[in-house]
């Protein structure tokens, strides 16, 4: 039996120092382990190019705000408002600049130690009562004419009642019904609800 392949990322966790984790490298088996890891559905932020071609990027919970997660790190400034909130992972892959290499790389202990002392330098921790501000549960969608449609997820008091068949998306399910749509995650439920903003279109 082949011995799994893996590769060294950081992880930092609300009121811990950041550590170094190891993940599987193959294709199906990584991302359901950062899956596991950040506890859902997961997005990327480049944070900033190691060297051309490969940038540092930023892994975290789409959906941390909304579900609760505690409060982790503040990002450097200019954008020190901004917090990550859950676990988050750092690790190095390619960035799209040459377009024949795609995916994740291992990186050296040497490189994530010189990584880790810079998060801490630089991700100042949080006191763990901050809260998340309203753009930060704020999602869009857009509607037929191109327009940006703000929308948040609220959480039901009560499973939601004849819901149809969920679409399957990673770790959470969708539900479309007649009059609202529903996100089930980790058996919470929650309703899709527009908001509107000064940029909203009105009807």
């Amino acid at each position: 039996m082949a011995k799994q392949q893996l590769m060294k990322a950081i992880l930092i966790e609300p009121g811990k120092e950041p550590e170094i984790i190891r993940l599987p490298a193959g294709h199906g088996e990584h991302e359901e382990a950062i899956r596991d890891v950040l506890e859902g559905n997961y997005g990327a932020v480049e944070f900033f190019e190691i060297q051309p071609g490969i940038s540092l990027f930023i892994l975290v919970n789409d959906l941390a705000a909304v579900l609760g997660m505690k409060p982790n790190r503040r990002f450097p400034e200019p954008d020190r408002e901004q917090i990550i909130y859950g676990k988050a992972i750092f690790m190095a892959a390619y960035n799209g600049a040459d377009e024949s290499q795609e995916g994740t790389l291992d990186m050296s202990e040497e490189t994530c130690l010189m990584f880790m002392e810079q998060i801490k330098l630089h991700f100042e921790a949080c006191r763990g009562d901050e809260e998340p501000r309203p753009e930060d549960t704020l999602y869009y969608d857009e509607d037929e004419e191109g327009n940006q449609v703000p929308y948040r997820w609220v959480e039901c008091l009560a499973k939601p009642e004849r819901l149809p068949e969920p679409l399957l998306a990673g770790r959470v399910k969708f539900y479309r019904g007649e009059v609202r749509e529903y996100m089930e995650i980790g058996g919470r439920f929650f309703k899709k609800v527009t908001v509107y903003t000064p940029g909203s279109k009105l009807n």
